[in-house]
């Protein structure tokens, strides 16, 4: 039996509409960014927040695009996925 452990459940707020893409192959994309709060704040009262960009693939994106709004509160629960690319010599990493 094979376990998959790249699970990842996060629940937060819209940062701003989605945005939808149908690539070449005609599956549909849709970005969002989803804003996180931590469980502390820090000394001065300020609360900690991470914003952290989603991607939704599919029928799923299409029905994501169409539902959610700025501010909606939502649960996202998939994997994560780290990517590089090159830019001006130095290698960036994007975490969705």
């Amino acid at each position: 039996m094979a376990f998959n452990y790249n699970h990842a459940t996060l629940v937060g707020r819209l940062t701003k509409e989605p945005e939808i893409r149908v690539g070449k192959n005609g599956v549909s994309r849709t970005c969002v960014t989803l804003a996180v709060n931590r469980n502390f704040k820090r000394e001065d009262g300020a609360q900690e927040t991470d914003y952290i960009p989603i991607i939704v693939w599919g029928r799923t994106a299409e029905l994501a695009y169409q539902i959610l709004k700025k501010g909606s509160p939502v649960l996202f629960w998939g994997r994560i996925q780290v990517r590089t690319y090159e830019k001006d010599e130095e290698r960036m990493w994007i975490t969705e």
